[in-house]
């Protein structure tokens, strides 16, 4: 039975979540733009309104407001691209979504969902999971749907052992526990031709002049297989964008002034016609009108490469070295040539080229002795531009999540999933080698950026509640539904301790009603006597308040976790202070404060403010 009208699909990509009130840039749903493609491509946009939800809304949205945004849509399913950053945040929405439309299908795809990750597939609010590849799987999803006479996940044919008939298409039991290992789907073999599927900036489902952002994905598959990455394993193979395709979607970068071209290959240089690709590449950029950036192995360039890239205007690569130990080369399934890598790092930088070098603390087989091995070799072979360090996550569906246990690694249990021990090193190593590693390269990993006070209402969402805690009847707050996602409560009062329990149900009321929201709490202390000053705010009170903020942990906080002198992840308190009292505060208590706070000093003179310790801001209010 083919529905008289067309049924309304929403298709969303949450973004990675803010350090603070300033916008979001680079997510673009280009997973969903690519489903909405290949299902219109065969024809099911006659039975269904294919919708992706524009990357300004997710981008900016509040929880409760998200939710309204997409029912205003009067969905009949909504789809989500899960990612470690937004999996937490997509099945509250999605169970919000439930709680007020029961009837809604919610399919769940991306990354996050493999076979093996039974806290995702176990919670009770979806109706389908899409494993691997999506665009085919999600195209035989809505067929299937639109042909049954009742369209719901109970009446549709299953296989033997209750899985699903369609490859890579998990559906859950219809009652007990919702994940069930008998139920796992036959893997969905890739698309065979990439040519097949298109470009979805070229078919006008994308803009790429909304941000002058292009991604461009090239190839699928990697021919490496190293055991921390998810992505090798959906794929036997490499395939292959044709160059004409290629072409064209550079030609319309030019044509819309985009600025930057994020090549999305996993490996750029495994492809072998390299030298040709580049060419390409710097046919289609002849002005320089848009710089390149993509990940490669450096082992694979060489000096003619290197100009090749140049040549194409790459101002910057990702080169993935990881470790220099053999014992955690061999471990993770990954070898290095150091003797090459030297030369194709160099050979990039002689061109200009910046080169950012990954490294990761924790691997099976470190030591903190081998980790440092990793870093001075870095260092002291000048072989960076710049350098990231990351903890070991062990991802779902990955070799390392399949070996832990035998392998000893102990890990978080949810997003991010950070190794927190392993055989050779414990939590206290882990933490400190990350604290060595911004040493040993002077570098403060993702540096915390100043706060905002200054907010836009532009786009009628609300950014900050202000609450005079003196006041007999505190301001009520904006309503959750109208609420962005990075938010601000700003708290006054002449004596901030007495107002302790109240302040803590104000920071508490907010991540109720919007539980992944990026919070600031700003303590406005501007019109407070500084005699009182240090008894009115007290390091116990800023932990207090810190402490109710993080209740209940958001991706961000446990992003940051591991790493040293973050005083914040998804929440940061702010005390702001007139600026003239900086030099009659006691130091003593200011360091104190600044353990837990950032500072931030109002009409502070300028010659003042290049004293400021690292936690402390100056703002011409």
């Amino acid at each position: 039975m083919v529905p008289t009208q067309r049924r309304t699909v929403v298709l969303v990509q949450l973004p990675i979540p803010p350090l603070g009130p300033s916008a979001v840039r680079g997510n673009v749903p280009l997973a969903g733009a690519y489903l909405k493609l290949w299902a219109e491509k065969h024809g099911l946009g006659a039975a269904y309104d294919i919708q992706v939800f524009p990357g300004r809304e997710a981008n900016a949205l509040g929880d409760h407001a998200l939710v309204a945004a997409l029912l205003a849509r009067d969905p009949w399913m909504v789809g989500f691209t899960c990612y470690v950053w937004n999996i937490e945040r997509v099945l509250w929405v999605a169970a919000e979504l439930k709680r007020q439309r029961p009837d809604l299908v919610i399919v769940l795809g991306g990354p996050e969902i493999t076979p093996d990750n039974a806290w995702v597939l176990d919670t009770p609010h979806y109706d389908y999971a899409v494993i691997g590849e999506g665009e085919q799987t999600f195209a035989a999803l809505l067929e299937m749907l639109n042909d049954a006479p009742r369209p719901d996940r109970w009446s549709l044919p299953l296989a033997a052992g209750g899985a699903s008939d369609i490859p890579g298409l998990y559906i859950p039991p219809a009652s007990g526990p919702r994940y069930d290992p008998a139920r796992r789907p036959t893997p969905r073999t890739p698309l065979q031709d990439l040519n097949q599927l298109g470009s979805p900036y070229l078919a006008g489902i994308l803009d790429p002049g909304e941000e002058q952002m292009l991604l461009l994905e090239t190839t699928r598959g990697c021919v490496f297989k190293c055991k921390f990455c998810y992505y090798p394993k959906s794929y036997d193979k490499q395939y292959y964008v044709a160059h004409d395709e290629i072409r064209a979607g550079l030609r319309l970068a030019r044509e819309r002034g985009v600025k930057e071209v994020f090549l999305l290959d996993p490996t750029l240089n495994q492809r072998r016609d390299f030298a040709e690709f580049l060419k390409l590449l710097a046919e289609e950029n002849p002005g320089h009108g848009f710089s390149y950036f993509g990940e490669l192995r450096a082992e694979g360039v060489t000096p003619q490469t290197a100009r090749l890239l140049r040549e194409a205007n790459f101002s910057e690569v990702e080169v993935g070295l990881q470790s220099i130990d053999p014992d955690a080369m061999r471990m993770m399934d990954r070898k290095n040539n150091l003797k090459a890598f030297e030369r194709g790092v160099r050979a990039m930088r002689d061109e200009g080229i910046r080169v950012k070098v990954d490294l990761i603390v924790g691997l099976p087989g470190d030591t903190r002795e081998s980790v440092r091995r990793s870093f001075h070799y870095l260092r002291d072979g000048d072989l960076y531009s710049d350098v990231q360090v990351f903890n070991l996550a062990i991802l779902p569906g990955t070799a390392f999540r399949q070996e832990a246990p035998e392998l000893g690694l102990r890990h978080q249990p949810r997003p991010p999933y950070y190794v927190l021990e392993t055989p050779t090193l414990k939590r206290t190593d882990l933490f400190e080698l990350m604290q060595e590693a911004q040493e040993s390269f002077d570098v403060e990993f993702d540096a915390q950026t100043p706060p905002v006070l200054d907010f836009d209402a532009a786009d009628g969402l609300a950014r900050v509640w202000k609450v005079d805690l003196d006041a007999i009847k505190p301001a009520v707050p904006p309503h959750a539904a109208r609420r962005a996602q990075a938010f601000t409560l700003w708290l006054t009062a002449t004596h901030f301790g007495r107002h302790a329990a109240l302040a803590a149900r104000c920071v508490k009321q907010v991540l109720a009603e919007n539980p992944y929201t990026t919070l600031q709490m700003v303590l406005d202390a501007t019109n407070g006597d500084p005699a009182v000053l240090c008894e009115s705010v007290t390091p116990e009170l800023v932990e207090s308040l810190m402490a109710a903020a993080l209740e209940r942990p958001t991706y961000l906080d446990k992003y940051y976790a591991l790493q040293p002198g973050r005083t914040n992840g998804a929440k940061r308190l702010v005390l702001l202070l007139p600026g003239r009292h900086r030099d009659v505060l006691d130091t003593d208590w200011v360091d104190a404060i600044g353990a837990t706070a950032s500072l931030v000093w109002r009409g502070l003179p300028a010659c003042a403010a290049a004293e400021l310790e690292t936690f402390e801001y100056a703002w011409p209010g």
